[in-house]
């Protein structure tokens, strides 16, 4: 990448002109039921440099670094904070986006670690599914901080056909990844499988995809307005996020076998503004995709849809969303069940000139009816410094999505210089 750089120094005659933004951010959060005491106290460092190499050529970047000094605050325990876990959280250090990019006339190409955002949905992923997530704190990071960056060849062509705007997006994505969850037995792991009594569940090893040919993942998108209304439609070849847990008795121990899934996406999306209200809508059917079962994995096609409204007036926003997730088929040892889903309402305002802005996000599993509750505030001193107060609250039985985590409901604070 050095090397790449000085090139262009070197032989073009474009001077370089560089700049670098970010942030300097403190996270801390205390947990308020269970064990309480501090599950943060992340002291982050956010850098996005960017160069103009030429007039078609530019650099851009971002590297997220912290250190947890609440792993070094907190007492060790034998469970959910052992020294291991401790050294998973206490440091984080990771390049989200360096990539290339060239402006054509009429296309544009990056080559690189990127970032690449599908959709139309909040809180929730349903088309957004070309970068994996790290999940060390669950759904609780904003999406730009818990992506991992993929490594990709990245075409985007622009023409105008029949009279409206086209867009042509086409990936190749050799750095397959999935997603990093928090290390087993701490306080934010997804619980374990259950296993029959006396007998001992052992992990295997998975299958977890790597830099190979073999694993390579492609899309290509569409994305034109038509009539006033903002359409897509996407396709995507590439590994499944999340692992299916294939399970098989072996000598009175469960052996549990994390599989990773390569299968086919395709979806689209669409929305539009009706004065104040914005209707958008996404779906997105898998194919082929793998479900657990009590015994060995099935496979059948799931579709996946959700509908969105935004009203915008007087200064809030309230925005309500509706997500079903429906399996074609459905075998009678299907572990999940064959419609499940989700609603959510977020709701934001401001006062003092745009300086007070409080807002609430709620997050409800229908098909188990756990939820997740997210009030807060920020107070914005100017451009630059921002604080912010919030909860995060669970509800639901131990087994639900949300409910189980709710022993870990918390209370944090942030401050943010940004530059």
């Amino acid at each position: 990448m050095i090397a790449v750089l000085g090139w262009f120094a070197v032989n073009q005659a474009h001077a370089v002109i560089w700049s670098i933004h970010g942030a300097v951010k403190n996270e801390t959060a205390y947990f308020i039921s269970g064990n309480k005491g501090l599950d943060k106290v992340q002291n982050r460092l956010d850098l996005k440099p960017e160069l103009v190499l030429s007039d078609r050529w530019e650099f851009r970047g971002r590297f997220l670094t912290w250190y947890d000094a609440a792993m070094d605050l907190q007492a060790s325990n034998a469970s959910t904070l052992t020294p291991s876990i401790k050294n998973y959280y206490r440091t984080f250090s990771e390049v989200k986006e360096a990539y290339f990019l060239y402006a054509g006339d009429d296309f544009d190409f990056r080559l690189g670690q990127q970032q690449i955002v599908w959709g139309k949905t909040d809180g929730l992923r349903l088309l957004d599914i070309v970068n994996p997530l790290n999940i060390r704190e669950f759904l609780l990071d904003d999406f730009l901080d818990s992506r991992t960056g993929v490594v990709a060849a990245r075409l985007n062509y622009y023409a105008y056909l029949d009279g409206h705007e086209h867009e042509f997006e086409f990936l190749v994505i050799p750095d397959a990844k999935v997603t990093q969850f928090a290390p087993l037995g701490s306080r934010w792991a997804y619980q374990a499988p259950l296993s029959p009594q006396g007998v001992v569940p052992v992990i295997q090893a998975d299958n977890k995809p790597n830099w190979a040919a073999k694993n390579t993942e492609y899309g290509a998108a569409w994305r034109s307005n038509m009539q006033g209304w903002d359409v897509s439609l996407n396709w995507f070849y590439g590994w499944k996020d999340n692992p299916l847990l294939d399970k098989a008795l072996s000598q009175g121990r469960l052996l549990i076998i994390p599989r990773y899934q390569q299968m086919h996406t395709l979806g689209g999306s669409f929305s539009n503004a009706f004065d104040a209200i914005v209707l958008r809508a996404e779906v997105a059917v898998n194919m082929d995709e793998a479900v657990t079962t009590s015994t060995r994995i099935a496979h059948t096609t799931t579709w996946n849809a959700a509908l969105g409204l935004d009203y915008n007036q007087n200064n809030w926003r309230i925005s309500p969303q509706f997500f079903i997730r429906y399996l074609q088929q459905r075998a009678r040892q299907v572990l999940e069940k064959r419609s499940s889903g989700f609603v959510s309402l977020m709701l934001s305002t401001d006062y003092m000139n745009e300086k007070l802005k409080p807002e609430m996000i709620i997050l409800v599993n229908w098909s188990d009816g756990s939820s997740m509750i997210r009030p807060k505030i920020a107070y914005e001193f100017n451009d630059q410094i921002t604080t912010r107060l919030g909860v995060d609250l669970f509800t639901g039985h131990n087994t639900a999505f949300f409910g189980q985590f709710d022993q870990n409901d918390r209370v944090y604070s942030e401050l943010e210089y940004s530059f």
